[in-house]
């Protein structure tokens, strides 16, 4: 019995937390507010790139696109095995580029910076390799704007994406914010006019919606709350000064999470009102793993990135963090989203043994459909608010997916975030990258 109250107790935490999720981006307002602080912001996307000869070109040409003007691209060539440096030197006919730049972040050994001839904009740190976080580094050293944005290989940035960016470092305090990831497979057109489809098969159908309702709903909740805990890798953007005063990216298995970390430690440190917030019109577009193979790898990596996180911020707290975060990411990330999995996939062959408490469990299978198909449901309206807008072929298709989405697809995952947890104890930092395809190409965009 006392087995019954725990887990109906986990169980009702677990739907007052997705509740919350439902309910702030809502009625959250989205309308923009004047701002009347007029300064244009500079930006230095920075892109670490080991072995990316495959995807790199779409990430110049979305760049290159970018609508506003005051920005500059450091591509940091990570020790690539590949040959990705010759794709830009062929790409963005680069020549060597001599500029002093401070050291104080540390980071392996440069061996040539370049400068792009037909991008004056545009250029190319050559380095020992390091790992992403030591390419990070490198790349702000070198950055010489007021902003710096993190920017995957494989990510596309919209048009519009720095000037969202812009307008969100407009709001007073604003230290860091995350852009919006969007699943690049399911959008056909050409740039800057892409429409969302749903012709794809199930793997890059489960992760599409769960991309939808983890930017439009959970970081918009995370962010009006102060909770958000990790400002996605693939596109985030951070004032330069506050990078260097918490020491840049520490070297792990999930460098986003840890520098999100970082940044709310400084902020409760310091007493200060500085924040973090997320701009969901800010876009950028980024391939997805379209294999089970590939996307076990992933969300391996993603979950050793929370339990090394966990681990190495145990000191934190309630003290060195803020109360409302510290319940969050305890309680919904922790407790909910990892402990809980163990209960979850064991309760079939529990239930195979032991009938007693099949209506009960059963109950909680209802609610749990109820809430999460209600979930995706506020994500298409949330969408539609942001112009993302179906088909009506494609709704019904999404909703006819639901059942395999949160029967199948959900419990695939489950095991994965388990099997990470697990495998955290022996094989901490192992970082399994899956391979991208460069399936998906920028269309209707003259090339460099």
């Amino acid at each position: 019995m006392a087995y019954l109250y725990l887990a109906l107790a986990i169980f009702l935490t677990f739907v007052a937390f997705q509740t919350l999720y439902i309910l702030i981006p809502i009625f959250k307002d989205e309308r923009r507010r004047k701002v009347l602080n007029l300064h244009e912001h500079s930006f230095s996307v920075i892109v670490p790139a080991y072995n990316e000869a495959i995807v790199i070109e779409n990430c110049i040409l979305g760049f290159l696109q970018t609508k506003h003007q005051n920005a500059e691209m450091v591509i940091v060539n990570d020790g690539s095995s590949d040959n990705t440096l010759e794709v830009l030197k062929t790409q963005l006919k680069l020549r060597p580029y001599v500029k002093p730049f401070d050291r104080t972040l540390p980071h392996k050994e440069i061996l040539n910076v370049y400068r792009s001839e037909t991008a004056k904009n545009i250029f190319v740190i050559d380095k020992f390799n390091g790992g992403k976080a030591d390419a990070l580094n490198a790349g702000i050293n070198f950055a010489n704007k007021e902003i710096v944005v993190t920017l995957d290989a494989d990510s596309i940035l919209d048009p519009n994406s720095l000037s969202e960016m812009n307008d969100a470092f407009k709001e007073k305090n604003v230290v860091a914010c995350g852009g919006n990831v969007m699943i690049a497979q399911a959008f056909k057109g050409e740039f800057g006019h892409f429409k969302p489809h749903f012709k794809m098969k199930g793997i890059l159908r489960y992760q599409y919606l769960q991309y939808l309702t983890d930017f439009f709903l959970y970081k918009r909740a995370q962010a009006t709350l102060g909770t958000m805990s990790v400002i996605s890798g693939a596109f985030g953007a951070f004032k330069k000064e506050m990078l260097l005063k918490i020491n840049g990216f520490r070297s792990t298995v999930g460098e986003d999470m840890d520098i999100t970390l970082k940044v709310h430690k400084f902020i409760k440190e310091n007493g200060n009102e500085d924040k973090i917030t997320f701009v969901p019109s800010a876009v950028c577009f980024t391939e997805a793993p379209s294999s089970i193979k590939d996307l076990f790898k992933q969300r391996v990596r993603w979950q050793k990135a929370f339990i090394d996180c966990l681990v190495h911020y145990r000191r934190c707290y309630f003290n060195k963090f803020s109360k409302r975060f510290s319940i969050f990411f305890l309680v919904d990330q922790f407790l909910i989203g990892t402990l809980n999995g163990f209960p979850v996939v064991a309760a079939p062959f529990l239930l195979l043994i032991n009938h007693d408490n099949y209506l009960f469990m059963l109950m909680l299978l209802a609610i749990a459909f109820f809430l999460f198909t209600y979930q995706r449901i506020t994500t298409l309206y949330i969408s539609h608010l942001h112009d993302i807008k179906f088909s009506k072929l494609d709704i019904v298709q999404i909703i006819l997916f639901l059942p395999a989405e949160i029967f199948v697809f959900r419990l695939l995952n489950l095991i994965f975030v388990l099997y990470g947890t697990v495998t955290y104890v022996y094989k901490p930092h192992s970082w399994n990258k899956f391979e991208r395809t460069g399936a998906f190409a920028v269309k209707g965009v003259k090339r460099a």
